[in-house]
């Protein structure tokens, strides 16, 4: 694989993380919303709605993640040793991968509480 091109799936690769993410806690704040503004009687559609989202950001994003480190992890020497390839290196995207799996998760799990309680 050409520097360029794993540049280009790098690229790619993050903005697909950033339209997930986004997608995930927008979805999960119009759930919020609804939750908070609405008559308060169970919902079966927000419930699946609220399943459905959380999973798809904890996979989606988590798959994302997952090929930004297979791009990392695949620099060459040349781009490895620079300051930037150093930096990129020493960057834990498990961590991140973890945190906001947790976060998600635990937000999730707060909506499907306010859908049911």
């Amino acid at each position: 694989m050409t520097p360029e091109i794993r540049t280009q799936l790098l690229i790619a690769r993050t903005g697909n993380y950033n339209d997930i993410m986004r997608t995930t806690i927008f979805t999960l704040l119009g759930i919020a919303a609804a939750t908070h503004f609405g008559d308060g009687a169970y919902s079966a559609p927000l419930t699946v709605l609220t399943i459905a989202a959380t999973l798809y950001g904890i996979l989606a994003g988590g798959v994302a993640l997952d090929d930004i480190m297979a791009l990392r992890d695949d620099l060459d020497e040349a781009a490895a040793n620079t300051t930037y390839g150093k930096l990129v290196r020493a960057r834990n995207i498990g961590a991140l991968k973890m945190t906001s799996s947790v976060l998600l998760g635990l937000v999730g799990l707060a909506a499907l509480y306010a859908i049911v309680a």
